[in-house]
């Protein structure tokens, strides 16, 4: 219900409306009002409950004024289960008349639509998103499951590919899962042409495609006019302008990309943050790095890419015992993650700890042997160990697999050794960043 009334309000235009990904840590709040608004940075807040029994379900909505605690608007819906569509589009619409939010006819139109006429594809949608926001590779594993039910029984379920294209991207990239690249985005493109199909104005596929352009066909303008349309489509989507962001941060646009990831965070306060300190990092900016990594480290005190960036953060500043102890973190929290232990095996190297760095590589390489283990990352070791060639072989043939980031290779600090090397440059041709 809270993802679908967020989606819902997220069609208005005239609305900033905070994303799924920063409002369910208070699913189950012990802040006041007063602090969930302040750390949303909103004006007012919808609560809300939801009972089922059977075939029925009781829904309590109230919208209420951060600062006065005064309630704006409340409902209560006694209704069948197969009325959750039409209830959701009514809380929407009844929000904005309580906030004088003006509605083009498009979008009342869209807050009308139904996502999917078959409730248990609904339910499934539901519990595959829930899974796949775990980040974990048993909950992507899992999530995925679901989803692939949910077309199952709705083929013409255009959210559920789009959400199916978004997570096979993510397993390409070696954010998450350890399947084949060219699998995964296999995979990714078909769910995507299959939700645009269904759906041509559909703000998460264009989001997708936008995505795939530029990480997996190299198409810059493509994937830019893409990522605009469907910003466009949906103003409020955090999504988006992360995935923008990080497409002017491959192309060293660091202001236009820092721009773009601060309305991520405004859009998602709790969620995008540590993409924005990775632009940072990548323009040089370190202080700000260091300030921004502080922050949601404060807040997410065991989240590993948080820690490995502060490594970096105290790495390229100076600070190399702080740099390696966090690193080193990193793995101790994500000790499958083949991206921190790689980027440890070049920290390693680069402060004249050879041997440490060379018994990391042999454990990949090792592992390589069993699973799947990304050609980029080993370029992290070889580079930071100084062997130029098999670091570029490694690119190389991370280029041809389309894995890890190969993407950003090229405003990248980690092969900053690298970047005068004419095979360095070719590769920069190939990938049409020359």
């Amino acid at each position: 219900m809270t993802e679908d009334v967020i989606a819902q309000l997220s069609k208005i235009r005239s609305l900033r409306v905070i994303g799924r990904g920063s409002v369910m840590r208070f699913k189950q709040r012990k802040e006041t009002l007063q602090e969930v608004g302040a750390t949303l940075d909103v004006a007012t807040v919808l609560e809300g409950s939801v009972r089922r029994a059977g075939s029925r379900v009781r829904i309590v909505s109230q919208l209420i004024d951060v600062d006065s605690d005064r309630h704006l608007w409340a409902e209560t819906y006694d209704r069948d289960l197969t009325d959750i569509f039409e209830i959701q589009s009514d809380v929407a619409m009844k929000i904005a008349r309580a906030l004088e939010a003006e509605l083009s006819h498009e979008e009342r139109r869209e807050i009308r639509k139904e996502p999917t006429a078959d409730l248990e594809a609904y339910q499934l949608y539901l519990q595959g998103q829930h899974c796949i926001h775990r980040w974990t590779g048993e909950g992507v594993a899992l999530g995925l499951g679901y989803l692939e039910q949910a077309v199952a029984r709705d083929p013409a379920y255009a959210l559920a590919h789009a959400a199916l294209a978004k997570a096979y991207t993510d397993i390409a990239l070696g954010v998450v899962g350890s399947l084949p690249p060219e699998e995964a985005f296999a995979r990714a493109k078909l769910a995507t042409a299959k939700a645009l199909e269904l759906e041509p104005r559909l703000a998460e596929a264009h989001a997708a495609l936008g995505h795939l352009k530029y990480v997996h066909d190299y198409d810059w303008a493509g994937a830019e006019a893409e990522l605009k349309l469907a910003i466009e489509l949906n103003p409020s989507s955090g999504d988006a302008y992360d995935i923008y962001g990080l497409l002017l941060s491959s192309l060293e646009r660091y202001d236009e990309a820092i721009e773009a990831q601060r309305r991520a965070h405004e859009l998602e306060p709790l969620k995008h943050r540590m993409d924005l300190v990775t632009t940072y990092l990548r323009a040089g900016r370190y202080d700000e790095a260091l300030r921004a990594v502080t922050q949601i480290l404060a807040v997410e005190p065991y989240l590993p890419l948080a820690h490995a960036t502060l490594g970096w953060v105290h790495l390229l500043s100076g600070r190399e015992e702080e740099g390696i102890a966090a690193l080193r973190h990193a793995v101790e929290l994500s000790p499958d993650n083949t991206l921190y232990r790689a980027q440890l095996g070049q920290a390693y190297a680069r402060v004249g700890q050879a041997e440490p760095a060379r018994q990391i590589l042999r454990e990949l390489e090792q592992l390589s042997q069993v699973r799947y283990v990304s050609p980029y990352h080993l370029a992290y070791v070889y580079t930071g160990l100084g062997d130029d060639e098999r670091a570029l072989d490694a690119l190389e043939r991370a280029y041809g697999e389309r894995a890890g980031g190969i993407f950003g290779m090229k405003g990248s600090f980690l092969f900053a050794p690298l970047k005068e090397h004419p095979r360095f440059r070719a590769l920069l041709v190939k990938l049409n960043l020359a």
